[in-house]
């Protein structure tokens, strides 16, 4: 455990079988009650992790509100094993919304029908039972208080002001304290790697969604940047400025492929050299290859609404093509 801050801790808590090996947790230990942002995933490994935090600071977790930025497993399983005991649970309607679904076999059936229609074949389709989320994730519904951006939280000195960080998930808030520069962000900002963005719904340009609100936090003072995964963020417009680079980079590399012959999301992957393992998709666990193909469907769709692309066809598959000049 580190002092990131005056009374803000951080601690890891272990995500076994995951290539993002830990996720950073935060306590904001507070003179009457206290504030944990994120939980981790859903195991005995990361419940004795936090039981252990909590012993370290002398602080009890009935007088602990927790902040979820996000939905995704690694943030939120845990939530099931700690709900009966905490305080508040934040976390914005949105996400909270999927991480009460998600536990559910009948939610899957359409993330499943997802991987044929990005043209997976069906002997790599992922078994939803397999899927971080499932198998991780919350296994009962949880009373959230629903979060908006806007909304205050004050702990040991700190005034926090949520804010919106879509694009990674649909929902995704960040904690930022403008007086002090202090921004929890998720995995809106990561250092080393590139968080995932997919399409979680046609209606909505994730990758867009994520753009903008990176070229928003670039703005912002800041002088501590928590990220959830990885080491702490020193020139958070650096890293910013790598992101938008990557992308631009993507979604060149994206249209090339498309232009040569690749239509459809997981032919297109399957050209791409990724920044994952040996960085070649046919190598790939099958839940990687499902991130990777999201991500690019995200991207078609990103430059479906810049007019560079257009869909095709989405019966059987999702079929792309690059608009003419």
């Amino acid at each position: 455990m580190i002092e990131a801050a005056k009374n803000i801790y951080c601690f890891p808590v272990p995500l076994p079988k995951n290539p993002l090996k830990e996720l950073n947790c935060y306590i904001i230990k507070g003179d009457g009650r206290h504030l944990m942002v994120d939980a981790g995933f859903n195991t005995d490994e990361g419940h004795a992790a936090v039981n252990h935090a909590f012993s370290e600071l002398g602080i009890s977790l009935k007088d602990t509100d927790i902040f979820l930025t996000h939905l995704h497993a690694d943030h939120t399983g845990l939530i099931e094993r700690l709900k009966a005991d905490c305080g508040d649970i934040y976390i914005s309607e949105t996400d909270g919304g999927y991480v009460n679904k998600a536990f559910m076999d009948s939610y899957w059936t359409s993330r499943t029908e997802r991987q044929r229609l990005m043209g997976f074949p069906e002997n790599e389709i992922l078994d939803y039972k397999q899927h971080p989320m499932y198998k991780y994730g919350a296994k009962t519904h949880t009373d959230f208080q629903f979060v908006s951006p806007g909304k205050a939280f004050s702990y040991s000195g700190y005034n926090f002001t949520a804010i919106d960080l879509k694009g990674h998930t649909p929902g995704q808030l960040g904690l930022y304290d403008k007086e002090k520069g202090v921004l929890f962000c998720g995995d809106h900002v990561l250092n080393k790697i590139t968080p995932n963005i997919q399409l979680w719904e046609f209606e909505t340009d994730s990758l867009g969604c994520f753009l903008e609100n990176l070229k928003k936090v670039r703005q912002l003072d800041i002088k501590l940047l928590l990220s959830a995964h990885r080491s702490f963020i020193k020139n958070h417009a650096g890293r910013i400025d790598e992101l938008l680079l990557h992308h631009e980079r993507r979604l060149a590399n994206i249209l090339s492929l498309l232009k040569n012959g690749k239509t459809i999301p997981y032919e297109i992957a399957s050209g791409i050299l990724w920044e994952f393992g040996d960085g070649v998709f046919e190598a790939f666990p099958p839940a990687q290859k499902m991130f990777a193909s999201s991500e690019v469907l995200a991207h078609l769709e990103h430059l479906r609404r810049l007019g560079e692309v257009s869909l095709v066809s989405t019966d059987p598959v999702y079929v792309y093509q690059a608009a003419r000049a």
